[in-house]
């Protein structure tokens, strides 16, 4: 795929220097060479920052640089470096094509020596494909270029205005240098640490590249600078043939080596170990190093198994997904920085990096703040359906290319704790409702063997296959279910969960996406920032025709963002270790001004949901589990009066300095009375409001399950708002405090009608003028351009407004009329058609139907069919 040097480490040789002065050109893929941009000709060249990212969009997938600089004053070799490029580059010299590199996040390079004259000129063109069709994209951007964590995101997929347009990164994203070596090159470090006996044994690997073309003998030295004593070194002779590459093994004792461990257990003790190599005269021709440290990862991962362990102490991983930002070239140490902070306040001692690879200086910043890390190869979605042999070909070979990369620039850090192959591909159980794409299980068989490769390049790390496999993403009271869902599942590693919200009102990031009030339920600048508006409706706060002011929606919004959030982590710590092992919110941030999942916005401006989170991540918890309860809308706890109401007090602990004998003190009592009146009023002067009591309890330690306190079973007849509270001591100190707001009321909870599928998603799933009269009833068309997908159910049909009974419904086949399946397959752009058998034919003159229809992943709620006969509505 890529004829260039991998070059994963700067060099610290005799020097480096950035070239700046570049300008740029915009063409259509495939067309610049003709234009003789090769070699520097050709019109329309302006000035251009590097780095920068720009943005690819169909008919501007191309952009071709140049820049000119004099030979430098350097003996040795000279080595183009580009630190990150999206995404297909191409390189030239003075007319001279020097090769090519695929993939975004990888630093590569060229050797410049042979061809450099007094005066150069460098030519550079980036190509970022757009793909209009998820499900068939072969380029590996991961959260780039498909998925709903980036602008117009795959939920809206060609159901916006034409002026928003589909966007990928493209350009020189990180600075392009030239750096000045000798002939025997240092491309890559491998460092394994280990203890033996108590003692640290560091074995590395080096690869040694001769960039000239005659044999070179020379020296490689291994030094480990050491806290306190004289630094560790090890000498080595080498032989390199002209032009060839050879792997040196060197292996050390190192004596008194201390552990890395997670920030909540101790300390990180971060080695550096460079490596220099010289020419056969002694003199300095490559330099580089690289950090490493001592820490030992047990763990058992496989089909219905999991178990983690560092130096040898198991741990609950309470994480955050992470995706900082959409545009790479913006990130910074600080900001890296920052988010770090942020997220250790928040309780986390783990993040997901989600189909993405960051720059280095996030991994060195993880090192040193003890935070584990779950790593994305970035491949997310479906690949190659119903691709072309060679389409298939050239993805599985992008994708090992790249998976062989990142590893090699990773496998150092500490911080790095598993390799995850795919995100949510679609031969993923929770993704049936995918349809054919994944009954076929596309992408299973290269997702294994990506698997296996990680398990063959690192040895030293857990590896799995995909994302949302052995582990879950819990997305219950968003994606499906309801939110009260949460507290059936036994999950054994959480690496999703969460909900969308709205930045606050005054945030930065109206600013780019337009703050006005009121909006249409499917505005599409909302749309294109990510808004969901089918699970709002189904499952959230509602759509914003609900709401009479835009801070009443983004404060109610932000609630049940929160309230999920808590509910879902304290429930997964209740059950730490059996079997849960961790839980990872959806987002720690919105990569984009997004309305998106983010605990803090786009602009870094918290949500209510940071502070949730927190709460429910402390290091020791008490923790209210309400048993038997009713769901409300949006998100509260109802208990019928002529029902005891039941909850358990469980402590969690992961905090290894607590421990011992504690007490939990607890209480329930009304707040607010239910408005009864007459004879129900007289009840509720007599009937008991309010409980207390304590029990003591042996506090696990940090590596031991939740312990259940006690469970209670109150009676609480009388109606109204009743508040739970509870606390832990040990020693006499309070270590938390918790507390549950909850409803006992005998009144129903009115039947919510399923909200109508949204006019740009329901055009996409059926002809809306398709009502046609036939013989025995009438029928429509169902036709799919959203996505392969499932027709999971059509119910509560109503005809004019008239509920449709006894009928059947069937499908069109070729064979003739067939009864509806339970699950019919929706691939995309074929029409099928449904027929509502009545008895009847359907009567002249314009009609409506309505229909609920599930097509999970994609839509459910009220579809309305019309015949076009004088029907008034918009087509």
């Amino acid at each position: 795929m890529s004829d260039s040097l991998f070059m994963p480490l700067t060099q610290r040789a005799s020097g480096r220097r950035e070239l700046t002065g570049w300008e740029a050109v915009w063409m259509p893929l495939g067309e610049g060479e003709a234009e003789r941009l090769t070699i520097g000709r050709g019109s329309g060249w302006k000035p251009i920052e590097v780095p920068r990212q720009l943005a690819a969009t169909e008919g501007r997938q191309s952009v071709w640089y140049r820049t000119e600089f004099p030979r430098p004053d350097h003996a040795g070799r000279v080595v183009l470096r580009i630190g990150g490029a999206f995404l297909a580059t191409n390189v030239w010299l003075n007319g001279r094509l020097l090769g090519s590199h695929y993939g975004y996040f990888a630093p590569f390079g060229f050797d410049l020596t042979p061809y450099l004259k007094p005066e150069n000129l460098l030519v550079i063109c980036c190509e970022s494909p757009i793909e209009t069709q998820p499900e068939k994209k072969r380029h590996i951007m991961g959260l780039f270029n498909d998925g709903d964590l980036k602008p117009y995101p795959a939920s809206a997929y060609a159901s916006l205005p034409e002026h928003y347009r589909q966007e990928v990164p493209l350009g020189l994203w990180q600075p392009v240098q030239l750096e000045y070596v000798g002939p025997i090159a240092v491309d890559w470090l491998r460092l394994r640490p280990t203890f033996e006996a108590g003692d640290g044994r560091l074995e590395v690997e080096a690869r040694l590249r001769n960039l000239d073309g005659r044999q070179m003998d020379g020296e490689v030295e291994l030094t480990v600078p050491t806290p306190g004593r004289d630094a560790v070194r090890l000498r080595r002779e080498v032989r390199l043939g002209g032009g060839m590459e050879e792997t040196v093994t060197m292996r050390l004792a190192f004596p008194g080596a201390k552990r890395w461990e997670p920030w909540r257990f101790g300390q990180q003790h971060v080695y550096r170990a460079e490596v220099v190599a010289r020419d056969g005269d002694g003199a300095e021709s490559s330099r580089i190093d690289d950090v490493f440290a001592f820490r030992e990862l047990s763990w058992d991962i496989g089909h219905r198994r999991w178990s983690f362990s560092v130096n040898g102490r198991p741990m609950f991983l309470r994480g955050a997904c992470y995706a900082p930002s959409h545009r790479l070239d913006q990130l910074s140490a600080e900001l890296f920085a920052s988010d770090i902070v942020t997220a250790k306040a928040a309780n986390l001692d783990a993040l997901r990096i989600v189909a993405n690879v960051l720059p280095a200086d996030f991994y060195r910043q993880a090192d040193e703040a003890g935070m584990l890390l779950f790593q994305d190869l970035p491949l997310t979605g479906t690949y190659v359906y119903h691709g072309r042999n060679d389409e298939a070909r050239f993805f599985e070979s992008a994708a090992r290319e790249q998976q062989a990369e990142m590893v090699t620039m990773l496998h150092n850090h500490p911080s790095i704790a598993l390799w995850i192959a795919h995100d949510e591909p679609p031969w993923l159980a929770t993704n049936a409702d995918l349809g054919d794409v994944h009954s076929v299980r596309q992408n299973h068989s290269i997702d294994q063997d990506l698997k296996s490769s990680f398990e063959r390049l690192d040895p030293s790390r857990p590896a799995v296959a995909a994302s949302g496999d052995v582990d879950l993403h819990l997305m219950l009271g968003w994606s499906e279910g309801s939110w009260r869902d949460v507290g059936l599942v036994e999950p054994l590693m959480v690496t999703a969960f969460g909900a969308q919200s709205l930045p606050e009102a005054d945030s930065a990031v109206w600013d780019e996406i337009g703050k006005r009030w009121p909006v249409a339920d499917d505005e599409p600048a909302w749309r294109h920032a990510g808004f969901q508006p089918v699970n709002w409706a189904e499952r959230g706060v509602g759509l914003p025709s609900a709401y009479q002011s835009f801070e009443k929606y983004t404060a109610a919004s932000q609630q049940y963002q929160a309230r999920l959030i808590r509910y879902t982590a304290e429930h997964l710590r209740t059950r730490k270790f059996e079997s849960c092992w961790g839980a990872f919110a959806y987002h720690l941030v919105d990569l984009f001004p997004a309305i998106g999942f983010g605990l803090l916005d786009g602009s870094r401006r918290p949500k209510l949901a940071l502070e949730a989170l927190a709460t429910a991540f402390k290091a020791t918890r008490v923790i209210i589990e309400p048993l038997a309860f009713e769901a409300g809308r949006p998100f509260s706890v109802v208990q019928n009066p002529h029902t005891p109401f039941a909850a358990r007090l469980v402590i969690v602990n992961d905090d290894p300095e607590v421990m011992g004998r504690g007490a939990v003190r607890w209480s329930v009592s009304r707040g607010k009375a239910g408005g009864a009146r007459g004879l129900d009023r007289v009840r509720d002067v007599v009937q008991k409001k309010s409980y207390s009591g304590s029990v003591e309890v042996e506090v696990p330690t940090a590596f031991e399950p939740a312990v259940s306190a006690t469970t209670l079973s109150l009676p609480l007849a009388a109606e109204g708002e009743y508040r739970m509270e509870a606390s832990l001591t040990i020693s006499g100190r309070e270590i938390d405090r918790t507390d549950l707001t909850f409803f006992v009321t005998s009144t129903q909870a009115p039947v919510q009608a399923r909200p109508e599928i949204p006019r740009y998603l329901a055009e996409r799933l059926a002809d809306l003028r398709s009502l046609r009269p036939e013989t025995h009833g009438m029928s429509f068309a169902l036709e799919n351009r959203t996505r392969p997908a499932v027709l999971a159910g059509i119910t509560g049909l109503r005809l004019d407004g008239v509920l449709v009974t006894g009928h059947q419904l069937q499908i069109e086949t070729n064979a003739g009329l067939a009864p509806l399946p339970r699950r019919l397959d929706m691939p995309l752009g074929r029409r099928l058609g449904v027929h509502v058998v009545t008895g009847e034919r359907l009567g002249a003159g314009a009609h409506s139907l309505e229909a609920d229809i599930t097509v999970p992943g994609v839509a459910s709620g009220r579809l309305v069919v019309e015949n076009g006969v004088n029907s008034g509505r918009e087509s």
